[in-house]
């Protein structure tokens, strides 16, 4: 009779318990477990389910969990000790391993569980504690301190295993301390001057003031909030039936967003993650939660005759308060001044640097052609053949009654280079040309319009003009540093020219700043940590990738890769297959992905060899 297989993975193990619990329940027994039962429901259990853990053991005084990540386990571990700090009076200790364990239905066993619970005993009461197998998976990722406490030995382990503290050692590692604000290239820094007025003004409130509304709770974050102030502008909603106004309201809480995230110093959400609340119908203190910031701005759009008003406030989240709200009023035709006084004194609120505040120009003074614009912005998005001629035709009506509108050329430029990449239009090589040409005028014209240096950097992508790219992709996100679009594609240009490291640090950022985004970042991830070897976890990002989009080939290829260097053999030649099916005739040879990076390429050819695709 066959031997039945030991079911084996790698995880990370994640085991704590309370600080001199013994003494505790000795002392007061009936107290202390209902402190314990409090503290796991309210902090303990929506801490591991909003970072994707699982519980498979409980004992007495502490808990063991498992997760898919360690930098989501390192996250939960910085939000539960903060949380205990700040709202009970139990420690818990924390360690952290990343190994291999076997399987017994929903139980864990073996080194990788005994290493986590060793190593956990060595850490500092409100402290963390992590192996060499988990430093490695954070680092350069988390904004963390680590200190190395040596090796130690384990029970039943050949090898000793070093262990690190995080944070400051001795003390529960701060909020701050472990942001998961991914690390930002240098060139993305920017000062926080404006700390001052933001904590002397906007929340230097009467904390003896009651809330204003529900106030968000630290334990319920899913994201760590960013060492910046963070605010959320969510969509702004017409009080009115008209289509325009709906569309003005969409393209004014944008607009809001985009002159806010020129703010020094301000860490703002991208617009297409509050277009989920365009409803209004969840509360600020959700919302920041859901999407880890600090602040809530909200309003409303009412017309009345010729005259159209904005109601606006702006909302402390964490403590519930309403810290400034205003009414503007403005005739019809002075829809655009309205909507720059509206920005002004926001950011007036949130900052003393009002430099970079304001667009350079408008690009037009016409309502009717910036409306017709918005529409056709609109429809480019949708990546249909129809949507797109929709988009051509409105940038064309916007065109006619200003032909000095350069934003519509512009985006006459990226409906050619989306229609020719993606073979739509009936010449897609011509469609690309149309495009770069469009593109270089657009620049000439705009020079300082990030989304006319957007669509030349993104013609040039699409002619393999990776280099060309890049630089037009940098011009853009210098006007527009912190724009999750631009991240994105500029790290697609860096993987295509083998720069895994840099592509991954742009990622970290636009996922921050988008946490509801699309699939494409996510197999931009699998990409670019495939490239820097770390093949285990590109495929954690690969995977995510695959689920929201399960139609693009691109995917199979790199999993197939990524299967082929971990020597999973069954499920490298099951990818393999999958392209097979789809492409008969494909092999390394043939590649549409190819990397211009020899070391880069070589890996990935390697993958692909090693998961069994044909040479030829």
């Amino acid at each position: 009779m066959a031997e039945e297989r030991i079911e084996r993975r790698l995880a990370a193990v994640f085991a704590a318990d309370v600080v001199g619990y013994s003494g505790l329940i000795e002392r007061d027994e009936t107290g202390t477990r209902a402190k314990l039962n409090m503290a796991f429901d309210e902090i303990i259990a929506p801490a591991l389910e909003r970072h994707r853990g699982r519980l498979f053991k409980t004992m007495g005084d502490g808990f063991l969990a498992e997760f898919a990540s360690v930098v989501e386990a390192v996250d939960c571990a910085g939000v539960i000790q903060k949380c205990f700090s700040d709202e009970s009076d139990l420690v818990l200790r924390i360690g952290i391993n990343l190994g291999d364990v076997i399987v017994e239905g929903d139980d864990l066993h073996g080194d990788g569980v005994n290493v986590a619970a060793r190593i956990e005993a060595l850490a500092e009461p409100g402290g963390i504690a992590i192996s060499r197998s988990a430093r490695d998976q954070i680092r350069d990722k988390l904004n963390v301190t680590l200190h190395d406490l040596g090796e130690v030995e384990v029970k039943n382990i050949s090898r000793p295993v070093r262990v690190f503290s995080v944070g400051e050692q001795g003390s529960a590692p701060s909020a701050q301390t472990l942001t998961a604000a991914r690390r930002l290239p240098r060139w993305l820094l920017v000062a926080v001057a404006a700390l001052a007025l933001l904590f002397g003004g906007v929340l230097a409130y009467d904390r003896t003031r009651p809330a204003d509304v529900e106030p968000a709770s630290l334990s319920r974050m899913q994201l760590m909030l960013p060492n910046e102030p963070s605010v959320a502008v969510l969509p702004f909603r017409s009080l009115s039936s008209s289509e325009d106004d709906v569309l003005l309201t969409r393209a004014m809480s944008e607009d809001l967003t985009r002159s806010l995230a020129r703010v020094r110093g301000l860490f703002v959400i991208a617009s297409s993650s509050t277009e989920r609340y365009r409803d209004q119908t969840t509360s600020p203190a959700t919302v920041a939660e859901e999407l880890g910031v600090a602040q809530v701005v909200r309003g409303t759009l009412r017309r009345a005759g010729d005259r159209v008003r904005i109601d606006a406030e702006l909302i402390d989240a964490l403590s519930g308060r309403i810290v400034w709200s205003d009414r503007i009023e403005r005739a019809s035709e002075d829809v655009f001044d309205l909507q720059d006084a509206l920005v002004t004194q926001l950011a007036q609120q949130l900052s003393e640097d009002l430099e970079r505040v304001q667009d350079p120009h408008r690009f037009t003074e016409n309502p009717e052609a910036f409306l017709l614009w918005a529409r056709a912005d609109e429809a480019s998005w949708v990546n249909t053949p129809v949507s797109y001629e929709s988009a051509r035709a409105l940038a064309q009506q916007a065109l006619a009654l200003d032909p000095d509108f350069v934003r519509a050329k512009a985006l006459l430029g990226f409906v050619e280079t989306q229609t020719g990449y993606f073979r739509l239009a009936d010449d897609p090589q011509a469609a690309l040309e149309r495009a770069l040409e469009i593109g270089r005028e657009v620049v000439r014209l705009a020079p300082d319009d990030w989304y006319s240096h957007q669509v030349l950097a993104q013609a040039l992508l699409n002619l393999r003009d990776y280099e060309g790219a890049l630089v037009e992709f940098r011009r853009a996100m210098e006007i527009e540093p912190a724009h999750p679009h631009l991240l994105t594609r500029s790290a697609l240009a860096l993987i295509f020219l083998g720069r895994g490291v840099e592509a991954e640090e742009l990622l970290n950022l636009s996922v921050r700043l988008n946490p509801y985004h699309s699939w494409l970042p996510d197999q931009l991830l699998g990409q670019s940590i495939y490239l820097q070897g770390r093949y285990a976890e590109a495929l954690e990002h690969l995977e995510v990738a695959r689920i929201k989009n399960p139609k693009f080939i691109g995917n199979l290829w790199w999993r197939a890769a990524a299967y082929g260097q971990l020597g999973q053999d069954e499920k490298a030649l099951e990818t393999v297959n999958a392209i097979l099916a789809r492409m008969p005739d494909a092999s390394i040879s043939t590649s549409f992905i190819q990397i211009n990076d020899p070391v880069g390429q070589e890996r990935f050819q390697k993958g692909l060899r090693a998961a069994g695709l044909p040479e030829q």
